[in-house]
């Protein structure tokens, strides 16, 4: 996808102030006509689209409700008409807790929201992206997609299902010859939002970890590396350390829990 101009593009997770926001922020200024849903802080969002003069339509939608998910997206579908783009930038993270200490709604609750929620949103998009002449799919999974970290067992399994989903896909419309829909999997490793704060969990290493974040990527740069690599057809997009998780857990697969176990200890984590 060359240009964002005059596409419609749909964007979950597009309210407060995280990656989604600033996917929003970014495709209205570079002309798109913009889709987007969350649980909360819309409000932000449509101000600074409404200033813009773009056009947008915004719904309050829990992305474990799959009910919510096919309203959304009729909803779109009647606004717009047609659909270009689908980010599904939408998720959540548990905390900071052993998986002794997961609960089975714990993990039924991150499912839902992180794997199920991009499942749903995808199938109720899939045929309406498939004729158009271009269109992309852009699917956040993490760093911890790649390379699998303690204490985030949840996390983990859903950031590694959307991953696989995402690049099966992909060498699905390969083999079958689909060209005019893109795929994207999205690693970000360190960037600077509060979804650790925002956790159901918080432990010992909780502010230690939302500090670290902190200093990686901002919100607004992540954006712009995301639709940079939609532009460029680049089919897994790494944001800030994701690369080098991605290297590490490629040539060391199982080496390196040793070089985690390392790392935690020199920054005072202890095992719990």
């Amino acid at each position: 996808m060359k240009t964002f101009k005059d596409k419609v593009a749909i964007v979950t997770g597009g309210g407060g102030d995280g990656i989604g926001h600033h996917l929003v922020m970014e495709l209205a200024r570079q002309g798109a006509k913009i889709a987007f849903c969350d649980i909360a802080k819309l409000n932000a969002t449509e101000e600074k689209l409404t200033a813009l003069g773009t056009d947008y339509y915004c719904e309050t939608v829990d992305m474990g409700n799959k009910q919510a998910i096919t309203a959304f997206i009729d909803n779109v579908l009647a606004h717009f008409s047609c659909i270009d783009l689908l980010i599904n930038n939408a998720g959540i993270a548990l905390g900071d807790l052993t998986f002794g200490e997961a609960s089975e709604q714990d993990f039924e609750k991150i499912t839902n929201i992180n794997y199920w929620g991009v499942i749903h949103t995808t199938q109720r998009c899939y045929p309406h992206l498939l004729i158009r002449p271009e269109a992309a799919i852009v699917n956040l999974s993490s760093s911890q997609g790649i390379l699998a970290l303690p204490y985030l067992v949840p996390y983990c399994t859903t950031k590694f299902a959307v991953r696989g989903f995402t690049d099966s896909l992909r060498a699905e419309h390969h083999i079958r010859g689909i060209r005019n829909v893109t795929l994207h999997t999205v690693h970000p490793g360190a960037v600077a939002t509060n979804i650790t704060l925002n956790a159901d969990h918080h432990n010992s290493g909780t502010q230690q970890f939302h500090e670290e974040l902190q200093r990686g990527t901002q919100p607004a740069d992540a954006a712009k590396i995301i639709l940079r690599g939609v532009q460029k057809n680049v089919g897994r997009i790494f944001i800030s350390d994701g690369r080098a998780q991605d290297i590490l857990a490629r040539l060391l697969p199982t080496a390196s829990i040793y070089i985690i176990k390392m790392m935690m200890r020199l920054r005072g984590i202890v095992a719990r």
